[in-house]
Order: C-alpha cells, then structure tokens, then sequence
C-alpha cells in the first residue's frame, strides 16, 4: 500500500510541475529562514551556558540612589563586597572579581626583537576565576593565577606573541593605559579561545592583587557561586541589612576613604544578576562587554513563525483551491471501492512526501548560506540546531502539524462528497472553503505590511542614529593611539611632555593636519573614569554626584566645534590658577544642582581622592550637550578638565587630505620616529562611533532580508492562487470574451477579490504594525517620529506587487481565445 501511494504522490508531484514547484520553493524557504532565525536564536540564548556551575553563578549589581531617585546602575562594585559576603554567608562558596582594562602589552623575542601590540582583552581577575567558570585550559591549571605577577593567556594570543614557542614561563610586559601601572607577569597557562558566547571576552587574564578590598569606589565586576540549594531571592534580601552592618562597622573607622565609604554606602543598594541573563537581559552602565537585546531576539522569533505560517498557508490554499481538479479522481476510485481511510492516508502522504522534498531543500539552502548569515548576524555561528534533542522533537513536531494541517482539510472535503454528485459534475467548493482562504490571504498579507513597516521604522532609526547632529563635528578625525609604555615614572611623564609637545609640532608641519588635540577619552567610548564632585549650589545643603571625568585638551572644544552656552573655553593659565579650572555639560550642570548654565560659572566643585585630599576646581564655562556614546542613551553628565601628560590616550587630529593612505603613512613616520618604542595604532572617529550601531545594523539587515523572504513566499502563493482561479473560471471568461468583455474587464474580474483582501489586510496590519514599531522604538532615547510615509510606502509596495502579480496571468487569460476554452461546450 505505501508503495502504490508513493507512485501516485510522485506522479502528481510530477504532473503539477507548476503547483509542485511553488509549493516546494514557498515551504522550503519559508523552513529555511525559520531554520536560520531559530540558530540565532539559540546562539544568543546559549551565552554563558557551557559554565558548569553557571545556574547558581551570580554577579553583584550595583544601583546608588539619590533623593529617591536611582543616578547609577552598575554591573560593579565596591571591591571588598565579594571578600565580605564569603565571610559573612556560609551559602557563598566562592567569590571572584574581575576588571578590565586596556594597554600596551610587549613581549620579547628569542632574538631580541620585540613585539607590542595595544591590547583592549585584558582582565585583572582574583585567583579563583579559573575555579569558577569553566574555561578550558591548554597548558597549566585552574590554578594558574594563585600567585603574584602571572598572567593566563588565550590560545590565539600565545600564537601572536609566541610564534613557534611554549609561551610558558615567559615574560609579558603590560603598561596600562589610564594608571600609566607597569605589570611584569609570567605566563602560567594558556586557555582555548574564549567562545563566542561568552559575556567575558578576553584575551590576557593578569593576577590581581587586590585582597580585602576598600569601599571607596565601584570599580570591580564581583560574581559569586551560591551553593545549589540557597534560594537566590531569599539571599538577596539578606544583602540590604548586609549593607546595613557595614555601615555601622565603617563608621567606627577614623580613616578618611572609610569615611567616604559610609557617606557613599547609606544610598546604595546590592541585586543579584543570574550569569545566564547578562548577555541578553542587561542594560546597565559600564558593562564589561556589549550585550545584545532580548527584544530584538523574540522579534526575530515572531518573524521566524510567521515566515513558516505564510508558507503553509501558501501550501494549504493552494490545495483547497486544487480540490476541484481532483474531484472526479476521487469519484472514480470511491466507485472502485476505496474507503475514507484510504482516500485521506492518500492525501497525508503526498503531503509528507512534498514536506520531506522541502525540507530536505531547505536543509541545502541552510547549510549554503550560513556562512554569509553569520556574516550578516556579526557573531560566528554554526548549525548546531541537529545536536538539540529539543529542539529536534519541537520541529518534528511541527513538521508533522504541518503535514495533518495542510493535507487533512483537502482530503476530508473531497472524501466527503458522494461519487453520484462528483462524477456528474455537481461538485462545487464550499463557502467554508472559500472563507477559510480569504482569511489565510489576509493573515498573508497583514504579516507582510507589518514586516514591511517594520523594516522602514528599523532602517530609519539607525539611519537617523548615524547622521543625525552628534552636537559635534567628527568628520575627518583620525585618531592615534597615544603610545602608554613610556610613562612608568615621573621622569618619563617628564620626558613624555617634551615628546608629546615635538609630536604635536611636527605633525601640524603636514599640510594636511589642519589642527590636532587630545584626550583621555573619545566620543563613542564609556568614559571609565568616574570621580565624586560635591557643589554648593542649593540652599538646601550640598550636593555630591559620581560623574564621568574627561581630560581634555586646549583645543578640543574648538577642533571638535563644540559650543559654550555661558562662560568661556579654558584658557592657557588654567592650570596654574589657586583653583583649577573645570568645564561642565550641561547634563552635568543639571546632576550636580545648578539652577542653569550660567547659575555654574564662577562656582566651585569639590573632588576627593582615596587618600582623601580636597580638590576645589572653578567652573569656567559649559558647553552644550552632545553624544559621547550612541544616541540609544541620553546624554551623559561629563565634567572637563585640561589633560595633562598622564591622562592622554588619544591624539584627534583633524585632517583634509585627498590621498588619506599617504597622509597616514606620513604621520605613521613622525609618530614612530617620536615613540619609536610603541606601535602606530589609528582608526577614523566616526567609523568607531558607528560601531555602536552594529547590533541595530544587523538587526535592520536581518529584518529586511526576511521580511523580503515573506513578501517573496505571500507573492509566489498569490500567484499560484490567481493561476487555479483563472484555470477554474477560463469558460467564463471565454464566454465573456464572446459578449464583448475587454481585457480591463477581464482583469478587474480576477482582480477585485484580491485587492479586496489586501485593503482589509492593511485595515488590520497597520494598527499592529503602529504599536511594534513604537514598543520597539522605546528602547531608544533618541529616535525618530513617526511617518506617514512609513505607512503609505508599504501599502503601496503590497498593492503593486499583488496588481502586478495578478495582471500577468489575468492578461494572458483574457488575450486567449475563447474558443479554445468552449470548444467541449
């Protein structure tokens, strides 16, 4: 019996070409894009799970409150939190803390040589980093990091600075670039390559030497292993009478920074942030590495189904409209003698055996066409959905509601009809019949307006992040890494003065500088040094404030034409002035209390340091507000003050050349013939500030290409659907030929159902398409306004295309003769 069915499945399959093919290519690529938006899926919920004891691994979040209102959300804090809580809790079973940091790192050669790179993947992390997440190691133990000046290093790296050496027990040098610290470490292990999904992405992992800690300044990743039975809510609400005994103990302590910490400790608060919801679930300041967006996945996931839904529904109208033609099959054989079960057991299994065909194709196309979808994606990813038992079962499963859906509905109609009926002609679709593939249509259609507006919001958003007014000018802004690895003491700090300003000189000697500044930060990066300013500013008392420190200098405001709104740029005494000068943003001017900008001139704000020493620094001038990182964030409270030989990490100059590759070659001279001991390292301002944007390019990228894929799947089921109509109406068209009908007529025949069903699909898409746009967009302070046109242009697109797609078989229908289709009357 099966093999009598496979005979006539194939022969059908075969018979159909047309109708075959449409089915196929609609399933196949409707599974293949479901297939490629699931591994994505599956990828960014997989970070962090290949951790052994990853469920019960925590990491300490950080939020400090002020006047009710929460200023900071941290993903640190203070480095004596992690020591505390294994001392204080027995379910505590191990503590680690991380920070990262950045840097010139050298190691010698055999020959003598030296190779020097600047290194952004370097962590300082507690002994028991390797003993809490599970890293593989290569060489050395998980104990590679128990003693002083020892580094752990990556696979990749060992073949960077250690090519065709055992990179164990050698020598790194580190010179960091904000302290200006030198490290000296022995390599004591090298790991495999950090995974993709990993929310710790290093490449050097250095021995920290920090034991108990302090309470001055958040400044640690801390995480810790509960033990599997403590009930994570229940510990955290252990952590604010924790706190609370801190608190009281510090103030017991006559030491200044202890002091500090009890002030900063009454507004602070300590949550515990599973590991496993870092990657996707956390949108806090300062994060150790970009995450990615949990919105923007279940996004993906609605795309995914209603991709697979349209290509059923293409498979399912297709065959209810196909019913007709095999009516008198089915007559004949119910005569011959078949029963129901063997008339529906016929209809499954031509319908699995066109599923099995497809997604055997869509398999090809999946495997073809992930490496340019990781490509797209951004992150390297495999098709390792195979290995996924539940996933497995969870597509079978779909596979065969696919199968029974699409084949049962046809198969219980037609065996439904009496033999006498259908043989004598008498056979007609039902109503339902008719009703049921007017409202898959719709479903059709009204998913693919909503993609396609949602398309336009996407593409939109990040092109108005990308070109809308930073607040300043960063066109032609080359920018060079400042060398760190001659700076250890104050005599280099001196020596590096006289190098920086020689730099500085020679470099405006090109005609094409036009000028060059510095700083200790560039727009487009979190601004990592963060310091406690208090002004006097209300009548109510003081006001003391964390706040992003940039060392900026002198021409900074003016090369990157930033504007002052009151007050004036610093000016050449404004180091030597009794109090310093200081510049504000005007969200700082705001966080710290001032009425207005000019309210801030001329007032002073005091800043401390751990050891305890009072700074006063003057207020000289406020500059308007502008983007230090994207504009998915609100502007960030900046305080500036003149750069000095210590806090310089980047050279900006601004260049006009139309040979770029020679001019950086020249300046690529002048800075290795200055710092002959560090590399040239340089990068363009504005493509690094775009990077910020990539998640929401690739977003933008992947939304589109399946949103095309499901106009593609709806358009080729239209097509099919218009194809059947007209084959079941050609002698009523034949004989309104006769009468005199033209072919606008005609077309308007065929054409009016359809284009009926795609005005109620944008009745219904639009208020959908309206409310997940707008959901979406709330991630974003900075976004765009709605547009009509972001409504109309998709209505429009869904419009032609279906005209067109119905015109090309309704013309060729009408420009038939009628006589060929009348003859048998």
């Amino acid at each position: 019996m099966i093999k009598i069915h496979f005979k006539i499945a194939w022969r059908i399959l075969v018979r159909q070409k047309l109708f075959s093919v449409i089915n196929i290519l609609g399933l196949a690529i409707g599974m293949a894009a479901c297939l490629l938006i699931f591994q994505y899926i599956s990828f960014e919920l997989s970070y962090d799970n290949f951790h052994k004891n990853g469920a019960n691994i925590y990491r300490i979040k950080h939020q400090n409150h002020s006047q009710g209102n929460l200023i900071e959300n941290l993903p640190k804090t203070y480095s004596a939190v992690g020591p505390a809580l294994k001392a204080e809790f027995p379910e505590v079973k191990e503590i680690t803390r991380v920070s990262k940091t950045e840097g010139m790192v050298t190691a010698r050669q055999p020959n003598g040589s030296l190779i020097v790179f600047n290194e952004s993947s370097l962590y300082q992390a507690d002994a028991s980093f390797l003993r809490m997440f599970s890293f593989p190691m290569l060489q050395g133990s998980a104990a590679a990091l128990d003693n002083p000046n020892t580094i752990v290093i990556t696979e990749r790296t060992a073949k960077k600075y250690f090519p065709n050496q055992d990179a164990i027990g050698k020598t790194i040098n580190i010179q960091e670039q904000i302290s200006g610290t030198n490290i000296t470490a022995t390599v004591t292990g090298v790991c495999k390559d950090v995974p993709a999904n990993s929310h710790l992405q290093f490449d050097f992992l250095i021995s920290a030497d920090v034991k108990a800690g302090d309470w001055v300044y958040p400044d640690s990743y801390t995480y810790i292993l509960l033990s599997p039975q403590t009930n994570p809510k229940l510990f955290e609400a252990k952590l604010a009478s924790f706190l609370k005994t801190k608190i009281n103990e510090i103030s017991k302590s006559n030491s200044y920074s202890n002091t500090q910490g009890k002030s900063n400790l009454t507004n602070i608060s300590l949550t515990l942030q599973p590991l496993r919801d870092i990657h996707l679930y956390s949108n806090l300041s300062n994060e150790i590495s970009a995450g990615g967006n949990a919105n923007m996945v279940w996004y993906l996931g609605v795309i995914a189904v209603l991709i697979l839904l349209i290509a059923y529904i293409n498979y399912v109208n297709l065959s209810t409209a196909k019913v007709i033609e095999r009516a008198k099959e089915v007559g004949i054989r119910k005569v011959l003698g078949s029963q129901r079960s063997q008339l529906i057991s016929q209809f499954l299994f031509e319908s699995a055996l066109l599923n099995f065909i497809s997604v055997a194709l869509a398999l090809f196309i999946v495997l073809l066409a992930m490496p340019w979808f990781s490509s797209l994606c951004g992150v390297q990813i495999n098709f390792t959905l195979g290995k996924n038992v539940f996933f497995l079962l969870g597509f079978t499963g779909l596979l065969a509601t696919g199968i029974l859906l699409s084949a049962m509905y046809p198969a219980l109609i037609l065996s439904n009809y009496k033999p006498v009926q259908v043989l004598k002609g008498k056979f007609m679709h039902s109503g339902q019949s008719i009703s049921l593939r007017k409202v898959l249509v719709v479903f059709q259609f009204a998913a693919t307006i909503a993609f396609m507006v949602g398309t336009l919001v996407v593409y939109r958003q990040v092109n108005y992040m990308r070109n809308e007014n930073k607040g300043m000018d960063m066109k032609q802004t080359l920018v060079v890494v400042a060398p760190q690895n001659v700076r250890a003491t104050d005599a280099d700090n001196r020596n590096y003065m006289v190098k920086d300003s020689v730099f500085q000189n020679e470099i405006l000697r090109n005609t094409h500088v036009q000028s060059v500044t510095t700083s200790s930060s560039i727009p487009g990066q979190i601004i990592g040094y963060i310091m406690s300013y208090t002004s006097h500013a209300q009548t109510a008392g003081q006001k003391s404030m964390r706040l992003s420190t940039s060392e900026i200098g002198r021409k900074f405001i003016e090369q990157f034409k930033v504007e002052v709104v009151a007050g004036h740029n610093f000016s050449v005494d404004s180091w030597s002035k009794k109090n310093p000068a200081m510049m504000l943003n005007e969200a700082a001017v705001t966080s710290l209390g001032f009425k207005n900008p000019d309210d801030a001139i001329g007032k002073l704000v005091e800043t401390k340091n751990a050891r305890g020493k009072v700074f006063q620094n003057e207020v000289v001038g406020v500059i308007k507000n502008f983007h230090q990182t994207s504009l998915k964030d609100d502007f960030t409270p900046i305080i500036f003050r003149l750069s000095d030989p210590g806090s310089i990490t980047h050279y900006e100059l601004k260049v006009n050349s139309n040979e770029m590759p020679k001019t950086i070659a020249q300046i690529g001279e002048t800075y290795k013939g200055i710092f002959p001991e560090s590399a040239f390292q340089y990068f363009f301002l504005d493509e690094f500030f775009d990077q910020q944007y990539k998640a929401e390019q690739h977003f933008g990228q992947v939304f589109s290409l399946f949103s095309g894929f499901a106009i593609f799947v709806a358009s080729l089921g239209l097509f099919g659907l218009t194809l059947i109509t007209i084959t079941q109406r050609i002698k009523e068209i034949g004989i309104r030929k006769v009468l005199g009908a033209s072919i606008t007529n005609i077309l308007l025949l065929i054409s009016k159902d359809f284009i009926g069903l795609i005005v109620i699909a944008n009745v219904i898409a639009l208020p959908l398409a309206y409310w997940g746009s707008y959901k979406w967009l709330e991630n974003y302070k900075f976004r765009i306004h709605f547009n009509a046109w972001y409504f109309i242009i998709p209505m429009i697109t869904v419009f032609l295309i279906a005209v067109l797609t119905v015109s090309y078989q309704s013309i060729k229908a009408a420009l038939a003769n009628p006589v060929k289709s009348l003859k048998t009357e």
